[in-house]
């Protein structure tokens, strides 16, 4: 199946939005982010299920791999911003790192795709659930633009989607408790995904 192909509907915000709920926060990533990213980059358990597959071996790495999260293609108004966040567990005390993982909008065109990432140190507490959730509240919530020509009677039908590895067992299910819907499979880079989509409420 090819992968699939949706209009830009969204007017990304700059600066982006926070939001928590009682056990997180979300907010923007920043440069100081990147000591805790790499934390949770270079570990081999994390770096199995994420593109491109290997740990990070430097924090510089991690900023480059920042980088990407930056839009490069869409509508002229979203291109240099991003929707990338950072996952604070706000029961670690604030002399502590709080950050345990990351979750953004990879890119908006030629579909809005989900991407994330949490420290194994925090698996099993629902908290890449918790957070993709508030990530879509944030994301369905954000002002759209008039979409003209052939796909403007396709409003109702905007879509999210993720790209999962068919063997991520825990990452398909994070996407099923938020709704989401296998609606195809992929190969990329050797890996065999499956794709995932959820309707816009």
């Amino acid at each position: 199946m090819s992968l699939p192909q949706q209009s830009v509907y969204v007017i990304v915000p700059y600066p982006g939005p926070s939001i928590e709920s009682d056990r997180l926060l979300l907010r923007p990533v920043t440069d100081s982010d990147a000591p805790a990213l790499f934390a949770i980059r270079s570990r081999p358990e994390v770096a199995e299920m994420n593109s491109p597959n290997i740990p990070f071996k430097s924090i510089e790495e991690t900023r480059e791999w920042m980088a990407t999260k930056v839009f490069r293609n869409g509508p002229p108004d979203i291109i240099g911003r991003s929707f990338n966040y950072a996952i604070v567990d706000k029961s670690i005390p604030e002399t502590e790192e709080r950050v345990v993982g990351s979750l953004s909008i990879n890119q908006v065109d030629p579909f809005p795709e989900i991407g994330y990432a949490v420290h194994p140190n925090s698996w099993g507490k629902g908290y890449a659930t918790e957070a993709v959730q508030l990530m879509l509240k944030m994301w369905w919530n954000l002002a759209r633009r008039a979409v003209e020509g052939e796909d403007a009677y396709l409003p109702q039908a905007e879509k999210a989607f993720a790209l999962c590895e068919k063997m991520n067992a825990g990452s398909r299910r994070v996407l099923e408790k938020c709704g989401f819907k296998v609606v195809g499979d992929f190969q990329e880079d050797g890996d065999d995904l499956f794709i995932f989509a959820l309707e816009r409420p």
